[in-house]
């Protein structure tokens, strides 16, 4: 492949005459076919999305049409589930640690109310009641929410922003090709495996990717 050889001439300039290992000329393939602005339309009926290269297309059918039924979403990470049963296991997972034999009951310390609840992450969002504090906020109008739930809901559920995502990279909107539109998605886990292909130098690790997409709508 011509773009292939090109960027072993320019490896073999920076480094030495040895040929790149296989996953740099893989990401290599992938940065100069973005160059190239090829697009690929996701084609299902009502999917607007398209994507610029076949790999990101296989992505994101596999992460998100082969997922269209689980409609039970998390409210504090990206997993949803197909029954309320099996979401109910995947909240209890937040909770787990090997240190700790018996469930830990979470009361609410503001004055006069007894919420109680097995888990911490339910707690942290019922205080958000009594705060106020709405942080996930829609990229698209000034429309906030204290649970991503909502924030879904509002941008996926409504005729106010049709077409619009949730997601958008901004590592892509850094990039100085600025005709080139950055990478949008629905869900957190299309965007991890987004930054692993696309942003690798800022991206090495999926635990680098984990802990960006975990912390885009954590409170300051």
């Amino acid at each position: 492949m011509a773009i292939t050889r090109r960027y072993e001439l320019d490896f073999q300039m920076a480094v030495g005459p040895r040929p790149p290992p296989a996953t740099v000329r893989h990401a290599l393939r992938q940065h100069m076919l973005r160059h190239a602005g090829k697009k690929y339309k996701c084609g299902l009926p009502g999917c607007p999305t398209i994507l610029r290269t076949a790999t990101e297309l296989k992505t994101h059918r596999r992460l998100v049409h082969d997922n269209i039924e689980k409609q039970y979403s998390c409210p504090d990470c990206s997993y949803a589930a197909k029954t309320k049963t099996q979401l109910r296991r995947h909240r209890i997972r937040h909770e787990d640690s090997a240190n700790t034999e018996k469930i830990q009951i979470h009361s609410c310390t503001y004055k006069g109310c007894n919420f109680k609840t097995k888990l911490g992450s339910n707690l942290r969002r019922h205080v958000r009641l009594h705060t106020g504090v709405k942080p996930y906020k829609c990229r698209h109008c000034p429309y906030a929410s204290n649970t991503l739930e909502n924030l879904r809901k509002h941008i996926l559920s409504t005729n106010l922003h049709p077409g619009k995502t949730i997601y958008e990279c901004e590592f892509c909107k850094k990039e100085k090709e600025k005709e080139m539109d950055p990478f949008c998605t629905n869900f957190a886990k299309e965007l991890r495996a987004h930054l692993l292909e696309a942003h690798i130098e800022d991206f090495p690790t999926p635990n680098d990717a984990n802990n960006y997409t975990n912390n885009i709508f954590r409170p300051n």
